[in-house]
């Protein structure tokens, strides 16, 4: 690239083998925005958990990209239903792994999954909002208008399959998102103090679910 030409990013339709792409950037960006590590150091079966299910079946999602390289992305389903069937499969083949010591760093990774299950976060009904999704970027492609681009791309996809709207997760610490979200019409369903986050976090944070009609 020349000097003083600007860097080309865009956002495309993420493929079947974007699978590893989002793995690395979910895994950089899932503390807050900033590393996972801290309190999931088993990468692998961070990946398998919270992003194979989406690639059981084609992507729904968009990936954003400078010069080839995947910077953030959004993905999610149309669906809940059809999410939790792929769930389904998934958790059989990681329960497989895991008796067979495929997740070298499982130990240190129980303490939150054991939260997780006794932290549960809420949700906003299905019927009304059957779509989810999950947004991240990392840290240097912040600022660059491409989270309203995803989102953007993400909302004009479910409109054009008649989806009558959806709901995500998040916490008042995810200032940035919110913001972001709100300014496309989301708004806040429900409002939970939660302890999941203490250990690592240093205090309780205030769990939201967002969700937006579209119909």
């Amino acid at each position: 690239m020349g000097a003083g030409q600007p860097e080309r990013v865009g956002v495309r339709a993420l493929r079947r083998g974007d699978f590893g792409e989002v793995a690395r950037v979910a895994y950089a960006t899932g503390f807050f925005g900033e590393t996972a590590a801290g309190y999931f150091p088993d990468r692998g079966l961070f990946a398998d958990l919270w992003v194979r299910p989406y690639f059981v079946g084609e992507p729904f999602g968009f990936a954003a990209e400078r010069e080839g390289q995947v910077l953030g992305y959004i993905i999610g389903t149309p669906d809940g239903g059809e999410y939790r069937r792929a769930f389904a499969r998934v958790l059989l083949g990681v329960l497989g792994r895991a008796v067979r010591g495929r997740y070298p760093q499982l130990g240190g990774s129980l303490p939150y999954l054991l939260r997780l299950g006794r932290f549960v976060s809420p949700h906003a009904p299905e019927r009304l909002f059957p779509a989810h999704l999950h947004l991240n970027l990392l840290p240097e492609s912040r600022g660059l208008g491409l989270g309203g681009a995803l989102l953007d791309a993400y909302l004009a996809a479910l409109r054009a399959r008649g989806v009558r709207g959806l709901q995500l997760s998040t916490t008042a610490e995810n200032r940035a998102a919110v913001a972001l979200y709100e300014k496309r019409g989301l708004r806040v369903w429900e409002a939970r103090e939660s302890r999941l986050w203490q250990p690592w976090l240093g205090r309780p944070t205030t769990h939201l679910v967002m969700v937006r009609r579209l119909d």
